[in-house]
C-alpha cells in the first residue's frame, strides 16, 4: 500500500477542484491515518462524489466552512 502522503499528493489536485472541497489533509481515523476532506458544508450532493477511501486509505470527510487566511 502506498504511504498515505503519496496518496495525498497524487489525488489533491483532483479534490480541490471538487465543489465544496476547501481542504485535504492526513489525519487519523479509528486509530488508522486517513486523508481528511474539508468540505464547507454537510451536503448530501458533496458527500455523495467523495470518496470513502483512495488508493485503500480511509477518508474523513470534516466540515469546517470556509478557511480563511490570519
Amino acid at each position: 500500500m502506498a504511504s498515505v502522503v503519496d496518496v495525498k499528493r497524487r489525488h489533491e489536485s483532483r479534490l480541490m477542484k471538487m465543489r465544496g472541497v476547501v481542504g485535504v489533509g492526513i489525519g487519523q481515523k479509528d486509530g488508522k491515518e486517513c486523508i481528511c476532506i474539508y468540505v464547507k458544508e454537510d451536503n448530501p450532493k458533496i458527500r455523495s462524489v467523495l470518496p470513502e477511501s483512495l488508493d485503500e486509505v480511509p477518508v474523513e470527510v470534516i466540515v469546517t466552512g470556509n478557511f480563511k487566511a490570519l
